[in-house]
């Protein structure tokens, strides 16, 4: 059920009267000002601008009738999560921007969200496969199976360039995505885009990982660097609004709506009854959709632009005939998650050659990630198009050859990871390594190889491969 809440009058003082009975809360069990999104409903009329709707408001910890009490504990991982239930009152004062902001608790959340999504969530996901990434590159240096090393198998090779490649990608987007939160904006798209993509790429990594290590990555104890980072991943994915649904409503959907230079205007002008400015935007909406459509014959036939700005602009041009289904984009969910997966990507795609710019760490692995993301959108691009009506027709020139993976590329991508000391530095920074962790003799052991330690080298190695 919904929260509800209701305009009332105590001590001939209006008053909003609050039930509440939330779950899945994050922070709930330690914090001490809470956010509080209800219905807000005033059937008397009692406020002067009688305004309604969703609403939110700041309530603090010990507030009379609030009961914040209840931890759900999720896997036991120490993730704090609970209920905020009760009965209780409040001033319509307490309404994060005052009485003249109800209803607009929507926007309100949309924006919140982006610290939750933009920033909390892919931490995690950064930390643990840098954590993952970091300790495998060194460990299939060191263990050995049929006498030989891991790092010379290719099926192990084909896993650390995934898990290296997601890995780029989420240090990539979120050094971007910090830069646009901290220069004070608050885009809650991309903020979704980033939670459902860091941790769902942050999730393959640890997979990956998983496999490589074994049986050291399955058994508890002082050699296993995966395990804590492993059992925690179904929580990431699992708050601040489930991956599943981020990704089939809000990602394309509100990216739709926020990001399109007309839609958002004719919108606007319905709900205010502007007939004219709606003709007006309508007129301009016309116009974008032939300008972009005759744009993109002449790009496919002409290639006057890099690859991925080729793509960005075949992805408008089919955003305008998607958008044309309306508000049934809301039932037709795999359209819309195939979409937001191309929209996601071209972000990705974007933030990993803004990392390059930025530090130069690699441009060869850089170059063949944004190519794998390119590739891939392609496949989805193929299947949105043969998923439509008879429009799909003026966009067949849209379709591609997908590229299917080169071996000698994959040998290549890894021989670069393994040799070029930018790329393990950059997948280190920001990691803690204690001193008698498993992370830091596997550091060890690989930097004293070389040196003829004979002892040392031993129990290192022995603290490494003992389960």
């Amino acid at each position: 059920s919904i929260d509800e809440g209701e305009v009332v009058y105590i001590n001939k003082k209006p008053m909003i009267k609050i039930n509440i009975n939330k779950r899945y809360i994050t922070l709930a069990p330690v914090a001490n000002l809470m956010g509080i999104a209800f219905n807000l409903k005033d059937p008397n009329n009692i406020l002067k601008n009688h305004k309604s709707g969703i609403t939110l408001a700041l309530v603090e910890r010990e507030h009379k009738g609030l009961i914040q009490e209840t931890y759900h504990n999720p896997l036991n991982v120490g993730f704090p999560n609970g209920t905020i239930k009760g009965e209780f009152l409040i001033d319509p004062q307490q309404v994060i921007g005052g009485p003249d902001c109800i209803g607009e608790g929507w926007k309100m959340l949309m924006d919140c969200l982006s610290a939750g999504r933009g920033i909390s969530l892919p931490a995690t996901a950064n930390a643990s496969s840098k954590v993952a990434s970091f300790g495998i590159l060194n460990y299939i240096k060191i263990r050995k199976q049929f006498n030989m090393t891991l790092s010379n198998m290719e099926a192990i090779q084909e896993k650390v360039n995934k898990m290296v490649m997601d890995t780029w990608i989420i240090q990539s987007s979120i050094e971007l995505t910090n830069t646009i939160l901290d220069n004070g904006n608050s885009p809650a798209v991309i903020s979704a885009i980033m939670k459902q993509q860091t941790t769902e790429r942050g999730r393959n990594v640890l997979n990956h990982a998983m496999d490589i290590h074994g049986g050291g990555a399955i058994c508890v104890g002082h050699s296993n660097f995966l395990e804590k980072f492993y059992k925690a991943v179904p929580i990431g994915i699992t708050v601040e609004g489930s991956n599943t649904l981020t990704r089939s409503l809000i990602i394309f959907g509100q990216g739709l709506n926020k990001s399109h230079p007309y839609i958002h205007s004719i919108l606007d002008s319905i709900i205010e009854n502007k007939e004219d400015e709606c003709m007006i935007q309508f007129k301009n909406i016309v116009k974008h959709a032939l300008t972009l459509y005759v744009k993109s014959f002449y790009i496919t036939s002409n290639k006057p632009i890099n690859k991925l700005d080729q793509q960005i602009i075949h992805f408008a041009n089919l955003t305008n005939f998607v958008a044309l289904k309306g508000g049934s984009l809301k039932k037709e969910q795999m359209l819309s998650g195939t979409m937001a997966d191309i929209f996601s990507n071209l972000y990705l795609a974007l933030s990993v050659k803004d990392y390059q710019n930025k530090y130069n760490s690699s441009t060869l692995l850089t170059d063949y990630i944004v190519d794998k993301l390119i590739n891939e959108n392609q496949q989805y691009i193929n299947k949105v198009i043969d998923n439509l009506g008879y429009e799909k027709y003026l966009l067949l020139h849209l379709k591609k050859q997908v590229i299917y993976d080169n071996y000698n590329k994959e040998r290549e991508i890894f021989n670069e990871i393994m040799n070029n000391p930018n790329i393990l530095s950059e997948i280190k920074k920001n990691i803690y390594i204690k001193n008698d962790s498993i992370l830091n003799h596997l550091q060890q052991y690989n930097e004293l190889k070389s040196g003829g330690l004979d002892i040392l080298e031993d129990r290192l190695y022995n603290s490494i491969i003992n389960v």
